[in-house]
Formats: C-alpha cells, sequence, structure tokens
C-alpha cells in the first residue's frame, strides 16, 4: 500500500492516541513510563527505516524511469533525422523527374530507381521500346478507373491497400505524362 509520508504521521498519530485511552490509569503504568517511551521510540525508528527504504525506492524508480525515457527520446530523434535525410533524398528524386525536359525519347525515371540505372536511349532504335511501353494510366487502370469515379485519393489507397502518396505520385505522374504528349 503506497501512502503519503503525512498519512503514515497521522496514522502513527492515531495509534498512539487510541493506545494512550485504552489503556488504563493504574499505578503500574506510572511506573513503567520509561518503558513504554522507550517502545515509542523503537516503533518511531522502525517507521523512519521503512519511511527511507520506501524513499530510496521511489528515487530509484523516478531515476530508471528518466534514463528509459532519455534513451527512447534519443532513438526517436535518429528515427526522425533518417526519415527527414530520406524524405529529401525522395524530394530531390522526384524535382529530377518533374524538371527533366518532356520529351518523347526520355522515360520517366520512377522514385524506386537510382541515377546510375537511368540511361537516356542514344539512338532512335533504342527509343522505340520507350515509345511503345504501356502508359502509366494502362499500368494501374484499377486506381484510375476508381478516380475517375470521383472517389478520393484515401478512398483508392484503402481499396487498393495502397499508400496515399504513392497513389498522389502516381496520378500526379500521369498527368505529367499526359501533358508531355501533347
Amino acid at each position: 500500500m503506497n501512502m503519503a509520508p503525512w498519512g503514515y504521521v497521522v496514522l502513527l498519530g492515531a495509534f498512539i492516541v487510541v493506545v494512550g485511552f485504552t489503556r488504563s490509569r493504574s499505578k503500574q503504568d506510572e511506573q513503567q513510563p520509561a518503558k513504554t517511551t522507550m517502545n515509542m521510540e523503537i516503533a518511531l525508528e522502525q517507521f523512519m527505516e521503512n519511511m527511507e527504504s520506501d524513499n530510496r525506492e521511489l528515487v530509484d524508480l523516478v531515476k530508471q524511469s528518466q534514463e528509459d525515457n532519455a534513451r527512447q527520446l534519443e532513438l526517436r530523434e535518429k528515427r526522425i533525422i533518417d526519415l527527414e535525410h530520406r524524405c529529401a533524398e525522395l524530394e530531390t528524386k522526384l524535382q529530377q523527374s518533374i524538371v527533366q525536359p518532356a520529351l518523347h525519347t526520355a522515360p520517366v525515371v520512377p522514385l524506386s530507381s537510382s541515377a546510375a540505372d537511368f540511361q537516356v536511349p542514344h539512338t532512335e532504335e533504342e527509343a522505340q521500346p520507350e515509345l511503345n511501353r504501356p502508359s502509366i494510366r494502362d499500368r494501374y487502370a484499377e486506381l484510375f478507373e476508381l478516380y475517375d469515379q470521383g472517389k478520393s485519393i484515401e478512398a483508392v489507397a484503402r481499396k487498393l491497400e495502397m499508400n496515399k502518396g504513392e497513389v498522389q505520385l502516381i496520378i500526379q505522374l500521369a498527368k505529367q505524362e499526359e501533358g508531355a504528349r501533347v
């Protein structure tokens, strides 16, 4: 039972008062005040020792809690920094894919590919397979069918079990692709 220190003091005081009233005032009791005082001192010392040990346990518990919180905070900060770096890299790749000149021979670079994987065709024979590639609308027909029906991006993402950002990106890339063909 955890009780505040003042609660122990009140409880001890009430116990002393009850013991005092219940004891009869005989002559023997008057001869033994030294023994009663000694018993009270022992009881108070035990009470104080218990209070000190409880306080030490509380201090240790608070220290442990603070250390755990500090470790969790440090891990969260590292994760946030990693996520910010990753987000910046993805934004850079997205900007690069948007800024590229909208030539019919230039393929759209997916976000998952690296710059080393990207090769621009040097001749018209190499560029021909790129032109015959299905459009984004063809590859994600179900996504665009739902979107064209007036479903929200969130609803489409839920239905197809995709991320909302992924759905938005596919829709933006399709619009960019349509603009490049015009």
